[in-house]
């Protein structure tokens, strides 16, 4: 059997979190609430100060794609992700620049494997 002492924490417990669903909801008709749950205003005024005040501190924030998904990695205990799954998660901008630089380095290249060595030169005579 549940000691007496069990109950109005339980029934405290119920009531702060009826008040903190209400506060998130932007529903702030809590006298009703705490009407419902009998319990004196004057009894739990300094705990309604700091839920608000925490509802007034705490920002919803959304985490960046590319954290959520290391964080994933990390708790998992994934495999490491391949190169191009790295750039995927880079900003667009970076990726625009990495593609770039990445034609540019391909053409560098396939401009120098085309070029004749210099003894395969036509030889151009000049008339006198």
């Amino acid at each position: 059997m549940a000691s007496s002492s069990t109950q109005p924490d339980s029934h405290l417990h119920n009531l702060l979190s009826a008040v903190t669903d209400a506060i998130l909801s932007d529903s702030h008709d809590l006298d009703r609430i705490i009407a419902r749950y009998k319990v004196p205003k004057g009894e739990i005024e300094a705990l309604l100060k700091v839920i608000e005040r925490l509802h007034i501190a705490f920002v919803s924030v959304r985490p960046a794609r590319r954290f959520a998904q290391q964080l994933k990695v990390e708790l998992l205990d994934l495999p490491q992700q391949g190169m191009l799954q790295r750039v995927r998660f880079l900003p667009p901008r970076v990726q625009i620049a990495a593609g770039v630089a990445l034609l540019a380095g391909f053409m560098l290249l396939s401009r120098r494997r085309l070029r004749l060595p210099d003894d395969a030169a036509p030889e151009i005579k000049v008339a006198s």
